[in-house]
């Protein structure tokens, strides 16, 4: 059942008001700017998935595939060949120990079911974790400086 404020936002909003997440493309729709640069940020790594999201009339091309231990890689891209983000499935042997310190000082009552690094087009890499929190489901970022824990919008 739709909670009446959500109803309400389907019937007064304009359709182009929502963005769309998530489209499945082919591979053969992929502006080539936005595949070379994929290609460039993942060598070596096969994409078994092309889609986009329209995020405010922007479309960000999401380019899919998982690495020899099947984990999780997606690489973000702008139609032009900007680079928007990757983001690599983790393990939390793999995250450093100040970074987890930090979330389990800042969020003692969280436990991460999934830990993913985000390399922003900066360098600045950020650990997003989710999992569940007081029995609600809650996702966290951390810097790589092990500082600035936040609640991710939506949590």
């Amino acid at each position: 059942m739709l909670k009446p404020t959500l109803f309400l936002a389907t019937i007064l909003l304009p359709l182009n008001a929502f963005a769309f997440d998530n489209i499945e493309i082919n591979r053969s729709d992929v502006p080539i700017a936005a595949l070379k640069t994929a290609e460039h940020f993942a060598p070596g790594v096969i994409f078994t998935r092309y889609a986009y999201e329209d995020e405010n009339g922007t479309k960000v091309y999401e380019f899919e595939a998982h690495d020899a231990d099947g984990r999780h890689i997606e690489v973000d891209v702008l139609a032009d060949g900007t680079l928007q983000e990757i983001e690599m499935e983790k393990t939390e042997n793999e995250v450093p120990m100040y970074v987890l310190m930090e979330l389990s000082i800042t969020q003692p009552d969280f436990v991460p079911t999934f830990i993913e690094a985000s390399i922003r087009p900066t360098g600045e890499i950020v650990y997003e974790f989710e999992g569940m929190e007081h029995g609600e489901p809650a996702d966290y970022e951390v810097l790589d400086d092990g500082r600035s824990v936040q609640l991710l919008a939506g949590s």
